[in-house]
């Protein structure tokens, strides 16, 4: 059997107006696909979609930023807020030179009609490892499958690349097998096996790039064929031989990954740029249900104004070049995207100019399914986060009132599962969630 077909084998064995939505929204749908952008470390949203500027706090502590309040932008006709990043740091030397320079201006604004900002999240937990799973699955126990897992194993347990991941949290409970990537080299070799080069430019008709002659191959693969026909008409135990003639079967048949080769550009970007290629082109080929992006550089415990814009404006250049591979694809109405974190910073300086972990952060959603142009949540100006209304998700007049509650991942991953159409799948409902459902996407 081969590597692509061994894939597939694992996959298959379990390793505040609400707006009219089609009933396909909320119905698990194989040809509907969810990314999410884990920026690793604990991003600071003070410094992208929650800005507050330095204005005085009455406890002394310093300025939350240090930009002024009045350089914040703002998208016309929305509540969509944004910090003037990296526009402040582009007279300065601070920027790395490797640094994509796009505008959040830019991005915010061209962004708006799709997105929805979630503040004010309460992540319970400043720990890197705990705030990415509960970021990722709603929970913090450690036995919780990532969202993605659930996703892929209610849409598509069989495909062979149902779940890819570039890291963040990708712990699937033996639900799926998720398909960890290293470079976009991996499917070629999956997909070429049995040659030794298996570079684009490689010429394919050379014996030369070939292991074994394919005639040998070819002998390999018949007496394989004969050993497991043999396994099953042996086997008396029904399970055993069910999981033998699904081997059979699996290793007999074809998958799309020729066709995921064919739709990857002829050149991966580098970085989250090219994750986000190999991810869309799984999705085109139907190979993926779900994929996890990942890119670091958050933890900035030392010179916050420097490191966070470039660590949030190579992740800002990434998530633009994402929505564009989606739009060119002609995915736009079957993907959905979300971008979030283990966490936020502090709203006050260390001592190094560096912000130490938070447990307060912000999530960001697009594509299909989510309602844009839309802030949901908020926190007060030290950063703090503010309870909502259950009715308006807003945060609430009175933060004392019984209909005034805090925004936690637990509400965010109800409306997920019911974006997603799997709230009542039979596994997904064996992982219980806290809180209750909130139309936080619609």
């Amino acid at each position: 059997m081969n590597r692509r077909n061994f894939l597939q084998l694992l996959g298959s064995v379990g390793m505040t107006a609400v707006a009219v939505k089609p009933e396909w929204l909320y119905a698990a749908d194989p040809t509907r696909h969810f990314v999410f952008v884990h920026a690793g470390g604990g991003w600071d949203p003070t410094s992208l979609c929650d800005p507050k500027g330095n204005a005085p706090r009455s406890d002394n502590r310093g300025p939350v930023n240090h930009y002024f309040p009045s350089d914040i932008g703002i998208v016309n006709g929305s509540d969509i807020r944004y910090a003037p990043f990296p526009d402040a740091l582009l007279a300065t030397s601070e920027l790395r030179d490797d640094m994509p320079i796009t505008s959040f201006a830019d991005f915010f604004n061209e962004l708006a009609p799709e997105l929805l900002v979630v503040n004010g999240i309460d992540m319970q937990t400043n720990n890197h490892d705990t705030g990415t799973r509960v970021m990722w699955s709603g929970s913090d126990v450690q036995t919780q499958p990532a969202f993605g897992a659930l996703v892929a194993q209610a849409q598509a347990p069989n495909s062979p690349l149902a779940f890819i991941t570039n890291g963040g949290y990708d712990y699937s409970g033996s639900l799926i097998a998720p398909t960890r990537i290293s470079g976009s080299g991996i499917f070629r070799e999956l997909v070429y096996p049995e040659r030794s080069n298996t570079n684009p430019d490689a010429d394919v008709n050379n014996e030369n790039t070939f292991f074994l002659h394919p005639e040998i191959f070819s002998q390999v693969d018949a007496a394989r064929d004969r050993r497991l026909r043999l396994l099953i008409q042996n086997s008396r135990l029904p399970q055993r031989r069910e999981a033998i003639s699904r081997l059979l079967t699996v290793q007999n048949g074809d998958n799309n990954l020729d066709l995921l080769i064919a739709n990857l550009p002829a050149q991966i970007s580098s970085g989250l740029r090219g994750q986000a290629e190999v991810a869309v082109a799984a999705f085109k080929s139907q190979v993926a249900s779900c994929a996890n992006l990942a890119v670091g550089g958050f933890d900035t415990h030392g010179s916050t104004d420097r490191n966070q814009t470039n660590s949030l404006a190579n992740l800002i250049d990434g998530v633009h070049h994402l929505r564009n591979q989606i739009r060119d694809a002609g995915m736009t109405d079957r993907v959905t995207v979300f971008i979030g974190s283990d966490f936020g910073r502090t709203p006050y300086y260390n001592d190094g100019n560096g912000k130490d972990h938070w447990s307060i952060s912000s999530m960001m959603a697009f594509g299909a399914g989510i309602t844009g142009n839309r802030v949901v949540g908020g926190t007060d100006n030290h950063y703090a986060a503010l309870k909502i209304d259950r009715n308006t998700l807003k945060p609430a007049a009175d933060q004392s009132s019984v209909d005034a509650i805090p925004l936690t991942c637990g509400h965010i991953h109800h409306a997920m599962r019911r974006l997603a159409g799997i709230e009542n799948d039979a596994v997904t409902r064996t992982f219980a969630l806290e809180g209750e459902f909130l139309p936080i996407f619609d």
